[in-house]
């Protein structure tokens, strides 16, 4: 038998591809789901994306690439992020990866030794502490979960809990679970303190397009001009132009770390899919009306879950500033209907009303669900009419 390595051994599975395989199999059986598990939109990929790919494959662009992504895809992250952020990188702090998750895992790779610290939000996307353990690192946690300033990102959540040993510190905004963001004095406060302790603060904005406020999206690169080489940001094309079969995001880092980035990358991977990173050209460079489109139907979306979940009542939440999901505290329920934990209750549902919503305790919050609101508006009603018939028979 094949002895494993003590690495792998530790890590577990991800607790949301894990429904996406429960989905996949009751509907093998017949079952109709509703789905507000699922971590990506339901909207199909933006035509004018989808014909740059099929150009791409027509013009036969299909050999490697430099690893570390193409030219005409790094002047399009630069452009985009000079418009809205006012940041001019250079080509050699950009590493093209397939996903965002790959991007970040590379990394952390780059950075982490065994023993060192990396300090993740809590709740926490379910991928963060998985990482860091693979890498040999400890992982600490800043706690957002406290109810007077319920899910709130802020600075002194981190700064209490560095030490000598914190290599790292993530921050991800807007977040996954929660869909709140980090104010940008509160990020800027965070990288002053992180920068003469030689900390990297890691930003994943993957989401930062998907928002809802009028607040423009803070700067990490910029907020302390000084501290740049111990910034790095993390983002993809999944969630924003509904590409997450399409596999790219990019990183944007100081150049010592991007280069090591594209080393590991040489060994692993290549380079990312020739034809995905033409898409990815058209989707940042082309058009944005369909972005705008999305989001503002996530928006009617979210408005009309926090007007439902008001109406049934005991469940404590945090209207979200950005992304997709509903994160809330359904601990009235678990306790009236006898159940352990939100685990317990998440099941119930799926069994009893084929309704897949994803436990707090995969983020790191006992008690609460994570709802996706990536999904139809009929579903949307339809699934919050069984619910609330559920909770309140």
């Amino acid at each position: 038998m094949v002895e494993l390595s003590a690495r792998v051994k530790t890590m577990t599975s991800s607790p949301t591809l894990k429904l996406v395989q429960i989905k996949k199999q009751l509907e093998a059986q017949g079952k109709v789901i509703l789905d507000f598990g699922a971590g990506e939109p339901d909207f199909p990929t933006p035509e004018n994306i989808k014909n740059a790919g099929v150009e791409a494959i027509r013009g036969n662009f299909t050999k490697y690439t430099p690893t570390s992504g193409i030219a005409e895809l790094k002047k399009a992250i630069r452009a985009t992020y000079l418009a809205e952020q006012g940041i001019d990188a250079k080509d050699a702090q950009i590493v093209v990866s397939p996903g965002s998750k790959y991007g970040l895992f590379i990394l952390l790779q780059a950075v982490v030794n065994p023993g060192d610290e990396v300090i993740v939000p809590l709740p926490y996307w379910v991928s963060y502490p998985e990482m860091v353990k693979f890498c040999g690192g400890s992982v600490v946690f800043a706690d957002h979960l406290q109810p007077e300033r319920r899910f709130q990102l802020t600075a002194a959540s981190y700064i209490s809990r560095c030490s000598p040993r914190t290599k790292a510190v993530i921050v991800n905004s807007p977040s996954n679970p929660t869909g709140k963001i980090m104010a940008g004095a509160e990020l800027a406060e965070l990288i002053a303190f992180c920068h003469p302790q030689g900390i990297l603060v890691i930003v994943d904005d993957c989401y930062r397009k998907i928002m809802y406020t009028d607040e423009p999206y803070p700067s990490p690169l910029a907020l302390v001009p000084e501290a740049g080489e111990q910034v790095a940001v993390v983002s993809s094309l999944s969630k924003t132009y509904a590409m997450t079969g399409w596999r790219l995001g990019y990183s944007i880092t100081c150049e010592p770390l991007a280069a090591a980035m594209t080393k590991i990358q040489e060994h692993s991977t290549s380079n990312p899919c020739s034809i995905s990173q033409k898409a990815a050209v058209e989707a940042l460079a082309g058009d944005q009306g369909a972005v705008c489109a999305m989001v503002a139907e996530y928006r009617r979306r979210r408005d009309y879950f926090a007007r439902r979940v008001d109406g049934i009542g005991n469940i404590s939440y945090a209207l979200p500033d950005g992304a997709f999901y509903f994160f809330a505290d359904f601990s009235h329920y678990i306790g009236e209907k006898g159940f352990q934990d939100d685990n317990q209750l998440a099941m119930d549902i799926l069994e009893k009303l084929n309704i897949i919503l994803v436990p707090g305790s995969a983020f790191g919050a006992p008690g609460h669900l994570r709802i996706s609101y990536a999904t139809s508006m009929q579903d949307i009603r339809e699934g919050l009419d069984k619910l609330e018939a559920y909770l309140k028979p």
